[in-house]
Protein backbone atom coordinates (compact mmCIF):
# COMPACT_ATOMS: atom_id res chain seq x y z
CA UNK A 1 0.00 0.00 0.00
CA UNK A 2 2.84 2.38 1.01
CA UNK A 3 4.87 1.55 -2.08
CA UNK A 4 1.53 2.35 -4.47
CA UNK A 5 1.00 5.55 -2.58
CA UNK A 6 4.75 6.54 -3.46
CA UNK A 7 4.44 5.42 -6.93
CA UNK A 8 1.55 7.84 -8.07
CA UNK A 9 2.22 10.59 -5.54
CA UNK A 10 5.42 10.66 -7.67
CA UNK A 11 3.70 10.73 -11.20
CA UNK A 12 1.37 13.15 -9.86
CA UNK A 13 4.41 15.38 -8.94
CA UNK A 14 5.64 14.60 -12.66
CA UNK A 15 2.19 15.67 -14.55
CA UNK A 16 0.90 18.08 -12.20
CA UNK A 17 4.21 20.07 -10.94
CA UNK A 18 3.73 23.71 -12.45
CA UNK A 19 1.31 22.41 -14.81
CA UNK A 20 0.12 26.03 -15.63
CA UNK A 21 3.52 27.55 -15.64
CA UNK A 22 4.85 29.38 -18.99
CA UNK A 23 2.89 30.22 -22.17
CA UNK A 24 1.29 27.29 -24.45
CA UNK A 25 3.73 26.17 -26.69
CA UNK A 26 3.25 26.59 -30.72
CA UNK A 27 1.38 25.23 -32.32
CA UNK A 28 -1.06 22.16 -30.84
CA UNK A 29 -1.26 23.98 -27.79
CA UNK A 30 -2.99 27.30 -28.18
CA UNK A 31 -4.99 25.32 -31.58
CA UNK A 32 -6.49 23.27 -28.87
CA UNK A 33 -6.65 25.98 -26.51
CA UNK A 34 -8.32 28.11 -29.32
CA UNK A 35 -10.99 25.54 -30.25
CA UNK A 36 -12.25 24.97 -26.39
CA UNK A 37 -12.21 29.14 -25.82
CA UNK A 38 -14.46 28.94 -29.00
CA UNK A 39 -16.85 26.79 -27.41
CA UNK A 40 -17.85 29.51 -25.06
CA UNK A 41 -17.49 32.51 -27.88
CA UNK A 42 -19.82 30.62 -30.69
CA UNK A 43 -21.96 28.62 -27.92
CA UNK A 44 -21.76 25.42 -30.70
CA UNK A 45 -20.41 22.43 -28.19
CA UNK A 46 -21.50 20.63 -31.70
CA UNK A 47 -19.49 21.55 -34.37
CA UNK A 48 -15.41 22.80 -33.10
CA UNK A 49 -14.38 25.60 -34.36
CA UNK A 50 -10.89 27.47 -35.20
CA UNK A 51 -10.47 31.07 -35.49
CA UNK A 52 -14.12 30.77 -35.89
CA UNK A 53 -14.58 28.42 -38.75
CA UNK A 54 -15.69 25.05 -38.61
CA UNK A 55 -12.73 22.65 -38.20
CA UNK A 56 -13.17 18.62 -38.71
CA UNK A 57 -9.80 17.95 -37.83
CA UNK A 58 -10.86 15.43 -34.70
CA UNK A 59 -14.07 14.57 -32.74
CA UNK A 60 -15.04 16.45 -29.81
CA UNK A 61 -14.46 14.59 -26.24
CA UNK A 62 -11.09 16.36 -25.01
CA UNK A 63 -12.61 19.64 -26.17
CA UNK A 64 -15.97 19.09 -24.12
CA UNK A 65 -13.69 17.61 -21.27
CA UNK A 66 -11.36 20.79 -21.45
CA UNK A 67 -14.26 23.03 -21.61
CA UNK A 68 -16.52 22.04 -18.69
CA UNK A 69 -13.06 22.65 -16.69
CA UNK A 70 -12.38 26.20 -18.08
CA UNK A 71 -16.07 26.64 -16.97
CA UNK A 72 -15.17 25.76 -13.57
CA UNK A 73 -11.30 27.11 -13.09
CA UNK A 74 -11.44 29.86 -16.03
CA UNK A 75 -9.50 30.10 -19.11
CA UNK A 76 -5.46 29.84 -18.16
CA UNK A 77 -2.88 27.58 -19.06
CA UNK A 78 -3.64 25.33 -16.15
CA UNK A 79 -7.52 24.44 -16.82
CA UNK A 80 -6.55 22.96 -20.78
CA UNK A 81 -3.29 21.87 -20.00
CA UNK A 82 -5.50 20.02 -17.19
CA UNK A 83 -7.34 16.80 -19.00
CA UNK A 84 -4.14 15.42 -20.31
CA UNK A 85 -2.76 15.74 -17.22
CA UNK A 86 -5.25 13.68 -15.53
CA UNK A 87 -6.17 11.36 -18.38
CA UNK A 88 -1.70 10.60 -18.13
CA UNK A 89 -2.58 9.56 -14.62
CA UNK A 90 -5.44 7.14 -15.69
CA UNK A 91 -3.62 5.84 -18.39
CA UNK A 92 -0.78 4.65 -15.34
CA UNK A 93 -3.12 3.32 -13.13
CA UNK A 94 -4.96 1.18 -16.12
CA UNK A 95 -1.17 -0.01 -16.99
CA UNK A 96 -0.70 -0.54 -12.86
CA UNK A 97 -4.12 -2.71 -13.33
CA UNK A 98 -3.34 -4.82 -16.07
CA UNK A 99 0.10 -5.93 -15.31
CA UNK A 100 -0.58 -6.76 -11.65
CA UNK A 101 -3.60 -9.03 -12.95
CA UNK A 102 -0.88 -10.52 -15.17
CA UNK A 103 2.18 -10.44 -13.37
CA UNK A 104 1.49 -9.37 -9.65
CA UNK A 105 1.63 -6.21 -7.57
CA UNK A 106 5.22 -5.43 -7.70
CA UNK A 107 4.98 -6.14 -11.75
CA UNK A 108 2.43 -3.34 -11.67
CA UNK A 109 4.14 -0.75 -9.97
CA UNK A 110 7.12 -1.27 -12.18
CA UNK A 111 4.37 -1.40 -15.14
CA UNK A 112 3.20 2.36 -13.96
CA UNK A 113 6.70 3.64 -13.24
CA UNK A 114 7.70 2.51 -16.89
CA UNK A 115 5.34 4.02 -18.94
CA UNK A 116 4.09 7.22 -16.11
CA UNK A 117 8.15 8.20 -15.81
CA UNK A 118 8.98 8.07 -19.60
CA UNK A 119 9.99 11.09 -21.17
CA UNK A 120 7.69 11.32 -23.85
CA UNK A 121 4.33 10.32 -21.83
CA UNK A 122 5.79 12.75 -18.99
CA UNK A 123 5.64 15.29 -22.05
CA UNK A 124 2.09 14.66 -23.20
CA UNK A 125 0.71 14.82 -19.80
CA UNK A 126 2.29 18.02 -19.29
CA UNK A 127 0.75 19.55 -22.59
CA UNK A 128 -3.03 20.67 -23.78
CA UNK A 129 -3.06 17.49 -26.78
CA UNK A 130 -5.33 14.93 -26.80
CA UNK A 131 -2.96 12.01 -26.75
CA UNK A 132 -3.29 10.59 -23.02
CA UNK A 133 -7.17 10.79 -23.47
CA UNK A 134 -6.46 8.10 -26.25
CA UNK A 135 -3.36 6.20 -24.50
CA UNK A 136 -6.44 5.46 -21.63
CA UNK A 137 -8.96 4.65 -23.60
CA UNK A 138 -6.88 2.52 -26.10
CA UNK A 139 -5.01 0.81 -23.13
CA UNK A 140 -8.43 0.12 -21.76
CA UNK A 141 -10.07 -1.53 -25.10
CA UNK A 142 -6.61 -3.07 -25.68
CA UNK A 143 -6.48 -5.24 -22.02
CA UNK A 144 -10.24 -5.48 -21.44
CA UNK A 145 -11.01 -7.47 -24.72
CA UNK A 146 -7.97 -9.48 -23.81
CA UNK A 147 -9.40 -10.11 -20.50
CA UNK A 148 -12.69 -10.88 -22.06
CA UNK A 149 -11.08 -13.43 -24.66
CA UNK A 150 -8.76 -15.01 -21.70
CA UNK A 151 -11.05 -15.39 -19.00
CA UNK A 152 -15.20 -15.40 -20.53
CA UNK A 153 -15.49 -12.32 -18.68
CA UNK A 154 -18.76 -10.37 -20.23
CA UNK A 155 -18.19 -7.48 -18.20
CA UNK A 156 -14.99 -6.83 -19.44
CA UNK A 157 -16.05 -7.38 -22.93
CA UNK A 158 -18.42 -4.07 -22.57
CA UNK A 159 -15.57 -2.48 -20.99
CA UNK A 160 -13.81 -2.79 -24.12
CA UNK A 161 -16.56 -1.55 -26.18
CA UNK A 162 -17.45 1.69 -24.16
CA UNK A 163 -13.48 2.68 -24.12
CA UNK A 164 -13.03 2.00 -27.54
CA UNK A 165 -15.93 4.24 -28.36
CA UNK A 166 -15.15 6.85 -25.86
CA UNK A 167 -11.67 6.90 -27.96
CA UNK A 168 -13.20 7.03 -31.25
CA UNK A 169 -14.89 10.81 -29.67
CA UNK A 170 -11.33 11.25 -28.25
CA UNK A 171 -9.42 11.07 -31.96
CA UNK A 172 -11.40 9.17 -34.44
CA UNK A 173 -11.61 5.47 -35.73
CA UNK A 174 -7.81 4.37 -34.45
CA UNK A 175 -9.24 3.64 -30.82
CA UNK A 176 -11.15 0.49 -32.54
CA UNK A 177 -8.93 -0.59 -35.25
CA UNK A 178 -6.03 -1.07 -33.05
CA UNK A 179 -7.87 -3.15 -30.20
CA UNK A 180 -9.33 -5.09 -33.26
CA UNK A 181 -6.00 -5.41 -35.33
CA UNK A 182 -4.20 -6.72 -32.21
CA UNK A 183 -6.98 -9.01 -31.85
CA UNK A 184 -7.45 -10.66 -34.86
CA UNK A 185 -3.14 -10.91 -34.78
CA UNK A 186 -3.29 -12.69 -31.30
CA UNK A 187 -6.12 -15.11 -32.78
CA UNK A 188 -4.71 -15.62 -35.36
CA UNK A 189 -1.14 -16.46 -33.50
CA UNK A 190 -2.74 -18.57 -30.80
CA UNK A 191 -5.59 -20.08 -33.16
CA UNK A 192 -8.10 -18.24 -30.50
CA UNK A 193 -11.23 -18.07 -32.93
CA UNK A 194 -13.44 -20.24 -31.28
CA UNK A 195 -12.88 -18.23 -27.36
CA UNK A 196 -14.26 -15.23 -29.75
CA UNK A 197 -17.14 -16.27 -30.85
CA UNK A 198 -18.36 -16.81 -27.34
CA UNK A 199 -18.95 -12.81 -27.07
CA UNK A 200 -21.60 -10.87 -28.00
CA UNK A 201 -19.98 -8.98 -30.75
CA UNK A 202 -23.45 -8.41 -32.51
CA UNK A 203 -24.58 -6.53 -29.41
CA UNK A 204 -21.10 -4.76 -28.97
CA UNK A 205 -21.27 -3.58 -32.61
CA UNK A 206 -24.58 -1.88 -31.52
CA UNK A 207 -23.93 -0.03 -28.64
CA UNK A 208 -20.04 1.05 -29.88
CA UNK A 209 -21.91 2.33 -33.22
CA UNK A 210 -25.04 3.97 -30.51
CA UNK A 211 -21.91 5.43 -28.37
CA UNK A 212 -19.91 6.79 -31.16
CA UNK A 213 -21.21 7.53 -34.09
CA UNK A 214 -23.81 9.56 -32.48
CA UNK A 215 -21.57 12.87 -32.39
CA UNK A 216 -21.04 11.89 -36.36
CA UNK A 217 -24.10 11.31 -37.14
CA UNK A 218 -25.31 14.66 -35.96
CA UNK A 219 -22.37 16.17 -37.48
CA UNK A 220 -23.20 15.22 -40.26
CA UNK A 221 -26.65 16.04 -40.30
CA UNK A 222 -25.72 19.25 -39.91
CA UNK A 223 -22.76 19.58 -42.39
CA UNK A 224 -23.50 16.45 -45.16
CA UNK A 225 -20.65 15.75 -47.43
CA UNK A 226 -18.57 18.56 -46.01
CA UNK A 227 -18.07 17.13 -42.79
CA UNK A 228 -17.22 13.05 -44.45
CA UNK A 229 -14.90 14.67 -46.85
CA UNK A 230 -12.72 16.96 -44.75
CA UNK A 231 -13.44 14.45 -41.51
CA UNK A 232 -13.17 11.06 -43.22
CA UNK A 233 -11.45 11.52 -46.48
CA UNK A 234 -8.82 14.00 -45.10
CA UNK A 235 -8.55 13.61 -41.49
CA UNK A 236 -8.32 9.41 -41.25
CA UNK A 237 -7.78 8.10 -44.47
CA UNK A 238 -6.04 10.73 -46.13
CA UNK A 239 -3.64 11.31 -43.12
CA UNK A 240 -2.69 7.51 -43.25
CA UNK A 241 -2.73 7.34 -47.45
CA UNK A 242 -0.05 10.66 -47.57
CA UNK A 243 1.72 13.09 -45.10
CA UNK A 244 -0.75 15.58 -43.17
CA UNK A 245 0.47 19.04 -43.00
CA UNK A 246 3.88 17.80 -44.11
CA UNK A 247 4.69 15.63 -41.35
CA UNK A 248 6.33 12.26 -43.19
CA UNK A 249 8.70 10.20 -42.12
CA UNK A 250 11.18 6.88 -43.12
CA UNK A 251 9.30 3.32 -42.27
CA UNK A 252 11.68 3.34 -39.33
CA UNK A 253 10.86 6.10 -37.80
CA UNK A 254 9.26 4.71 -34.91
CA UNK A 255 12.61 2.95 -33.55
CA UNK A 256 14.50 6.10 -32.82
CA UNK A 257 11.65 7.61 -31.05
CA UNK A 258 10.74 4.41 -29.22
CA UNK A 259 14.66 4.91 -27.84
CA UNK A 260 14.25 8.41 -26.52
CA UNK A 261 10.54 8.47 -25.73
CA UNK A 262 10.51 5.04 -23.12
CA UNK A 263 13.49 6.63 -21.64
CA UNK A 264 14.98 5.52 -19.44
CA UNK A 265 13.18 2.24 -19.34
CA UNK A 266 14.04 1.39 -22.95
CA UNK A 267 17.12 0.00 -21.67
CA UNK A 268 15.06 -2.84 -20.33
CA UNK A 269 12.89 -3.48 -23.28
CA UNK A 270 15.58 -5.92 -25.61
CA UNK A 271 15.57 -8.39 -22.31
CA UNK A 272 11.58 -7.96 -21.68
CA UNK A 273 10.87 -8.81 -25.75
CA UNK A 274 13.39 -12.06 -24.92
CA UNK A 275 11.50 -13.28 -22.05
CA UNK A 276 8.04 -13.06 -23.57
CA UNK A 277 9.59 -14.32 -26.58
CA UNK A 278 10.94 -17.18 -24.58
CA UNK A 279 7.55 -17.80 -22.60
CA UNK A 280 5.37 -17.37 -25.71
CA UNK A 281 2.51 -17.82 -23.13
CA UNK A 282 -0.96 -16.95 -24.18
CA UNK A 283 -0.58 -13.07 -22.29
CA UNK A 284 3.58 -12.83 -24.02
CA UNK A 285 1.86 -13.55 -27.31
CA UNK A 286 -1.06 -10.67 -26.82
CA UNK A 287 1.32 -8.04 -25.16
CA UNK A 288 3.83 -8.87 -28.41
CA UNK A 289 0.89 -8.49 -30.58
CA UNK A 290 -0.41 -4.97 -28.26
CA UNK A 291 3.40 -3.74 -28.84
CA UNK A 292 3.84 -4.89 -32.57
CA UNK A 293 0.80 -4.41 -34.08
CA UNK A 294 0.42 -0.14 -32.88
CA UNK A 295 4.66 0.11 -34.30
CA UNK A 296 3.53 -1.54 -37.79
CA UNK A 297 0.79 0.20 -38.18
CA UNK A 298 1.76 3.93 -37.69
CA UNK A 299 5.00 3.04 -39.35
CA UNK A 300 2.73 1.96 -42.59
CA UNK A 301 1.22 5.52 -42.06
CA UNK A 302 2.38 8.06 -44.16
CA UNK A 303 1.83 10.46 -41.55
CA UNK A 304 4.69 10.43 -38.55
CA UNK A 305 4.17 12.32 -35.26
CA UNK A 306 6.25 11.19 -32.27
CA UNK A 307 3.47 11.05 -30.23
CA UNK A 308 1.71 8.29 -31.77
CA UNK A 309 4.25 5.82 -30.39
CA UNK A 310 2.64 6.25 -27.14
CA UNK A 311 -0.09 3.70 -27.94
CA UNK A 312 2.63 1.38 -28.28
CA UNK A 313 4.18 2.15 -24.89
CA UNK A 314 1.57 0.67 -22.28
CA UNK A 315 2.16 -2.93 -23.54
CA UNK A 316 5.98 -2.35 -23.28
CA UNK A 317 5.92 -1.13 -20.00
CA UNK A 318 3.77 -4.16 -19.00
CA UNK A 319 6.27 -6.41 -20.24
CA UNK A 320 9.29 -4.49 -18.74
CA UNK A 321 7.35 -4.10 -15.13
CA UNK A 322 6.99 -7.95 -15.26
CA UNK A 323 10.46 -8.52 -16.14
CA UNK A 324 11.61 -5.84 -13.01
CA UNK A 325 9.01 -7.69 -10.93
CA UNK A 326 10.31 -11.27 -11.56
CA UNK A 327 13.92 -9.59 -10.99
CA UNK A 328 12.29 -8.02 -7.46
CA UNK A 329 11.03 -11.12 -6.13
CA UNK A 330 14.00 -13.45 -6.45
CA UNK A 331 16.63 -10.28 -5.80
CA UNK A 332 17.80 -11.47 -9.18
CA UNK A 333 21.07 -8.94 -10.51
CA UNK A 334 21.92 -10.78 -13.41
CA UNK A 335 18.82 -10.38 -15.48
CA UNK A 336 19.25 -6.53 -15.08
CA UNK A 337 23.04 -5.85 -14.88
CA UNK A 338 23.22 -5.32 -18.69
CA UNK A 339 20.29 -2.97 -18.61
CA UNK A 340 22.00 -1.01 -15.99
CA UNK A 341 25.41 -0.84 -17.43
CA UNK A 342 23.92 0.45 -21.06
CA UNK A 343 21.84 3.02 -19.60
CA UNK A 344 24.86 5.17 -17.70
CA UNK A 345 26.88 4.62 -20.67
CA UNK A 346 24.84 5.73 -23.71
CA UNK A 347 23.89 8.56 -21.54
CA UNK A 348 27.45 10.15 -20.75
CA UNK A 349 27.86 9.47 -24.52
CA UNK A 350 24.73 11.31 -25.41
CA UNK A 351 25.31 14.23 -22.97
CA UNK A 352 29.26 14.77 -24.11
CA UNK A 353 27.82 14.80 -27.60
CA UNK A 354 24.77 17.29 -26.78
CA UNK A 355 27.20 19.83 -24.73
CA UNK A 356 29.44 20.34 -27.67
CA UNK A 357 27.11 20.45 -30.13
CA UNK A 358 25.36 23.03 -27.82
CA UNK A 359 27.74 25.32 -27.52
CA UNK A 360 28.78 24.87 -30.41
CA UNK A 361 25.20 25.88 -32.61
CA UNK A 362 23.88 28.01 -29.41
CA UNK A 363 24.36 31.20 -30.77
CA UNK A 364 22.64 35.21 -29.56
CA UNK A 365 20.65 34.94 -26.76
CA UNK A 366 19.67 31.08 -26.58
CA UNK A 367 23.21 30.73 -25.51
CA UNK A 368 21.55 31.55 -21.83
CA UNK A 369 20.05 28.63 -21.95
CA UNK A 370 23.19 26.10 -22.00
CA UNK A 371 23.46 26.09 -18.53
CA UNK A 372 20.07 25.17 -17.60
CA UNK A 373 20.45 22.11 -20.29
CA UNK A 374 23.59 21.05 -19.03
CA UNK A 375 22.02 20.88 -15.40
CA UNK A 376 19.41 18.09 -17.30
CA UNK A 377 22.74 16.47 -18.05
CA UNK A 378 24.35 16.43 -14.46
CA UNK A 379 21.33 15.46 -13.18
CA UNK A 380 20.44 12.43 -15.34
CA UNK A 381 24.17 11.04 -16.02
CA UNK A 382 25.23 10.87 -12.34
CA UNK A 383 21.44 9.55 -10.94
CA UNK A 384 21.97 6.88 -13.65
CA UNK A 385 25.88 6.07 -13.00
CA UNK A 386 24.37 5.82 -9.42
CA UNK A 387 21.56 3.85 -9.61
CA UNK A 388 23.95 1.14 -11.45
CA UNK A 389 26.16 1.28 -8.60
CA UNK A 390 24.06 1.55 -5.71
CA UNK A 391 21.94 -1.80 -7.29
CA UNK A 392 25.14 -3.72 -6.92
CA UNK A 393 26.26 -2.13 -3.69
CA UNK A 394 22.87 -2.94 -1.80
CA UNK A 395 22.48 -6.50 -3.68
CA UNK A 396 18.87 -5.51 -4.25
CA UNK A 397 17.01 -5.12 -7.72
CA UNK A 398 14.33 -3.10 -6.42
CA UNK A 399 16.79 -0.29 -6.26
CA UNK A 400 17.12 -0.04 -10.12
CA UNK A 401 13.55 1.37 -10.81
CA UNK A 402 13.59 3.54 -7.38
CA UNK A 403 16.94 5.02 -8.71
CA UNK A 404 15.11 5.61 -12.24
CA UNK A 405 12.56 7.17 -11.15
CA UNK A 406 14.32 9.55 -8.30
CA UNK A 407 16.40 10.41 -11.61
CA UNK A 408 13.67 11.44 -13.63
CA UNK A 409 11.64 13.47 -10.42
CA UNK A 410 15.08 15.10 -10.60
CA UNK A 411 15.08 15.73 -14.34
CA UNK A 412 11.18 16.96 -14.29
CA UNK A 413 12.28 18.98 -11.13
CA UNK A 414 15.13 20.87 -13.08
CA UNK A 415 12.68 21.57 -16.16
CA UNK A 416 10.01 22.78 -14.41
CA UNK A 417 11.73 25.50 -12.24
CA UNK A 418 14.91 26.28 -14.09
CA UNK A 419 14.84 25.20 -17.76
CA UNK A 420 11.24 26.29 -19.13
CA UNK A 421 11.09 29.81 -17.26
CA UNK A 422 14.15 30.43 -19.51
CA UNK A 423 12.47 29.52 -22.18
CA UNK A 424 9.53 31.96 -21.68
CA UNK A 425 12.40 34.28 -22.87
CA UNK A 426 11.95 32.74 -26.59
CA UNK A 427 7.92 33.11 -26.55
CA UNK A 428 6.97 36.46 -27.06
CA UNK A 429 3.20 36.09 -28.19
CA UNK A 430 1.72 35.95 -25.31
CA UNK A 431 3.04 39.29 -24.62
CA UNK A 432 2.47 40.01 -27.79
CA UNK A 433 -1.14 39.43 -27.47
CA UNK A 434 -1.52 41.66 -24.35
CA UNK A 435 0.01 44.54 -25.51
CA UNK A 436 -2.76 44.13 -28.49
CA UNK A 437 -5.70 43.52 -25.71
CA UNK A 438 -4.08 46.92 -23.82
CA UNK A 439 -4.82 49.00 -26.64
CA UNK A 440 -7.88 46.84 -28.46
CA UNK A 441 -11.13 48.25 -29.25
CA UNK A 442 -14.38 46.49 -30.99
CA UNK A 443 -14.25 46.84 -34.48
CA UNK A 444 -10.16 46.62 -34.41
CA UNK A 445 -9.01 43.79 -36.90
CA UNK A 446 -5.71 41.88 -35.58
CA UNK A 447 -3.43 40.18 -38.01
CA UNK A 448 -0.01 38.48 -38.71
CA UNK A 449 2.84 37.80 -41.03
CA UNK A 450 5.02 35.30 -41.68
CA UNK A 451 6.04 35.09 -37.95
CA UNK A 452 5.59 31.52 -36.58
CA UNK A 453 2.57 31.55 -33.22
CA UNK A 454 -0.05 32.51 -35.20
CA UNK A 455 -1.86 29.95 -33.08
CA UNK A 456 -0.95 31.75 -29.76
CA UNK A 457 -1.47 35.14 -31.07
CA UNK A 458 -5.35 33.69 -31.93
CA UNK A 459 -5.61 32.21 -28.24
CA UNK A 460 -4.33 35.02 -26.13
CA UNK A 461 -6.28 37.63 -28.04
CA UNK A 462 -9.50 38.32 -27.19
CA UNK A 463 -11.38 39.64 -30.97
CA UNK A 464 -13.51 38.04 -33.26
CA UNK A 465 -9.89 35.55 -34.58
CA UNK A 466 -7.16 36.65 -36.35
CA UNK A 467 -6.35 37.75 -39.71
CA UNK A 468 -3.40 35.83 -41.83
CA UNK A 469 -1.54 38.36 -44.54
CA UNK A 470 0.55 37.89 -46.78
CA UNK A 471 0.83 36.04 -50.34
CA UNK A 472 -0.32 32.65 -49.79
CA UNK A 473 -3.96 31.63 -51.51
CA UNK A 474 -6.33 32.62 -48.95
CA UNK A 475 -4.60 35.45 -47.31
CA UNK A 476 -5.51 38.93 -46.86
CA UNK A 477 -2.82 41.51 -49.05
CA UNK A 478 -0.90 43.76 -46.99
CA UNK A 479 -2.34 46.65 -48.54
CA UNK A 480 -5.74 45.62 -48.20
CA UNK A 481 -5.32 44.61 -45.01
CA UNK A 482 -3.11 47.55 -43.07
CA UNK A 483 -6.34 50.22 -45.25
CA UNK A 484 -9.02 48.84 -42.98
CA UNK A 485 -10.42 51.29 -40.66
CA UNK A 486 -11.01 51.83 -37.70
CA UNK A 487 -7.12 50.60 -37.08
CA UNK A 488 -5.80 47.45 -37.01
CA UNK A 489 -2.99 45.27 -34.86
CA UNK A 490 -0.24 43.20 -37.15
CA UNK A 491 2.44 40.75 -35.89
CA UNK A 492 5.51 41.22 -38.32
CA UNK A 493 9.19 39.75 -38.72
CA UNK A 494 11.48 42.64 -38.03
CA UNK A 495 13.07 42.33 -42.07
CA UNK A 496 9.18 42.71 -43.19
CA UNK A 497 8.72 46.16 -41.54
CA UNK A 498 10.56 48.54 -44.87
CA UNK A 499 9.01 46.54 -47.37
CA UNK A 500 5.70 47.43 -45.96
CA UNK A 501 6.59 50.81 -45.74
CA UNK A 502 8.04 50.30 -49.29
CA UNK A 503 3.99 50.09 -50.32
CA UNK A 504 3.52 52.89 -48.92
CA UNK A 505 1.81 52.16 -45.87
CA UNK A 506 2.34 54.15 -42.90
CA UNK A 507 3.17 52.01 -40.00
CA UNK A 508 3.71 52.77 -36.12
CA UNK A 509 5.68 50.33 -34.46
CA UNK A 510 4.39 49.37 -31.04
CA UNK A 511 6.51 47.15 -29.23
CA UNK A 512 9.27 45.17 -30.41
CA UNK A 513 10.94 41.05 -29.56
CA UNK A 514 13.78 39.58 -30.57
CA UNK A 515 11.79 38.22 -33.48
CA UNK A 516 8.90 40.08 -34.27
CA UNK A 517 7.76 43.38 -34.09
CA UNK A 518 3.79 44.66 -33.30
CA UNK A 519 3.07 47.39 -35.84
CA UNK A 520 -0.22 49.42 -36.40
CA UNK A 521 -1.52 51.62 -38.64
CA UNK A 522 -2.74 54.33 -36.99
CA UNK A 523 -0.79 56.03 -33.37
CA UNK A 524 -1.24 54.63 -29.90
CA UNK A 525 -1.42 55.62 -26.71
CA UNK A 526 0.81 52.40 -25.95
CA UNK A 527 3.74 54.47 -24.50
CA UNK A 528 6.16 52.54 -25.82
CA UNK A 529 5.17 53.43 -29.58
CA UNK A 530 7.45 54.89 -31.75
CA UNK A 531 6.74 55.86 -35.46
Amino acid sequence: MVARAGVFILLAFLYFGRLGGGSLWDNSEPTYGEIVKELFRTGDWLTLHLNFKPWFVHPPLWFWTAGVIVRVLGLDELAVRLPSAVFGMLSDFAVYYAARRLYGEIAGLCAALALGTGLEFIVLSRLAILDTMLVFFTTVAFFAIYFAVRDHNRRAFWLAIIAAALGTLTKGPVAVVLPVLVLGAYAAWTKAWPRLRCLPWAAGLLVYVALAGSWFYAETAVWGADFARAYFGLSNVGRFLSPFENQPGPFYYYIPVSILGFFPYIAFVPKALKEAWKRRGDDERFLLCCAAVPLLFFSAAQTKLPNYAALFFPPLAVLVGAVLGRAIEGNDLRSLRGALVVLPASLVLLSIGLMIYGRANFLGPTLQLVPSLELLGWIVVPAAVATFVLTLAVNRAWVAPLGLSAMMAGFVAALIFSVLPRVEAFKPMKGMAAAIMSMWQPGDDIGITGASGGFSLLFYTGGRGITLVGPMPGDARPKEFFRRRPRVFCIIVPGEYQGLRGMGLRLWVLKRAAKVWLVSNAPTTYRSAVR
